[in-house]
């Protein structure tokens, strides 16, 4: 009778310490696609696009939050581009999405399928479509700011490519245990989400996005990142190292008909 006891005791103590570890939320999956453009007019023409279609049709079927971002270099730039990023909530939203636009009859009128411009002329060069998950340490995209919603709110855009997949692991390693999504907190970057590649033309790979009230906050905040002690302790730690063979930077400003 003692021994049965005694099984039972340690078997709600397990029960009681397991109850109280905290669970893992579950992670954020991101699909971006991209439009290369080389003409302003392409532009315009998928602007209209996205605010009268593309972004109701994603709200009616339950994506509550679409971001559309410009480079800020646009009007310049020979690849003029559009990223469009639609947070989802499990892998299995990306297969009920294209089963719903694969349902949709590519010789009817339903203007989903339609972006083709009233002459005939092609509506962009290349789409580009990425698939990311979100990283542990940050496994929801950021539904609170401190920043308002401006025309001088600059987004950062950051793409890691690394040359193994060892390199790769290890510089989302420096991100989450190394304490790099920590110190972006502390600094107040106001982060919308981190994310490794999971489906992508450029892999491995990884790729986040902060933001700032104006080109003057940003540089201040970076500034700010650079010289601390946990950056630098990180970014000269050995297993830190050359984890890096391409990175790219793109500052970007959001489109107003968009939701952030």
């Amino acid at each position: 009778m003692k021994k049965l006891l005694l099984i039972i005791t340690c078997s709600l103590i397990v029960l009681v310490n397991f109850a109280k570890v905290p669970k893992e939320l579950p992670r954020d999956y991101y699909l971006i696609q991209v439009f290369h453009c080389s003409k302003t007019t392409q532009i315009e023409t998928i602007d209209a696009y996205l605010k009268n279609t593309f972004l109701p049709y994603l709200h009616q079927n339950g994506i509550s939050k679409v971001g559309v971002f410009a480079p800020i270099d646009n009007d310049t730039a020979v690849d003029k581009r559009l990223f469009v990023w639609i947070p989802l909530k499990s892998i299995n939203e990306v297969e009920i999405l294209d089963q719903k636009i694969e349902k949709l009859n590519p010789m009817g009128q339903d203007a989903v399928m339609h972006l083709e411009n009233a002459d005939s002329s092609l509506p962009y060069y290349r789409i580009e479509k990425i698939l990311t998950k979100a990283f542990k340490f940050q496994p929801q995209y950021a539904t609170k700011t401190s920043l308002t919603k401006s025309s001088s709110r600059i987004y950062e855009y950051r793409s890691y490519e690394s040359a193994t997949e060892n390199m790769h692991l290890r510089k989302v390693h420096m991100f989450n245990e190394g304490g790099e999504v920590t110190l972006f907190a502390k600094l107040n970057f106001n982060a919308i989400f981190y994310s490794k590649v999971i489906a992508g033309s450029r892999m491995p790979n990884l790729i986040y996005m902060t933001s700032f009230n104006n080109m003057e906050d940003r540089n201040t905040h970076w500034k700010a990142f650079s010289a601390d002690p946990l950056w630098k302790k990180i970014s000269a730690a050995p297993e830190y190292l050359k984890t890096v063979n391409r990175n790219e930077t793109i500052l970007m400003s959001a489109r107003d008909y968009a939701d952030f």
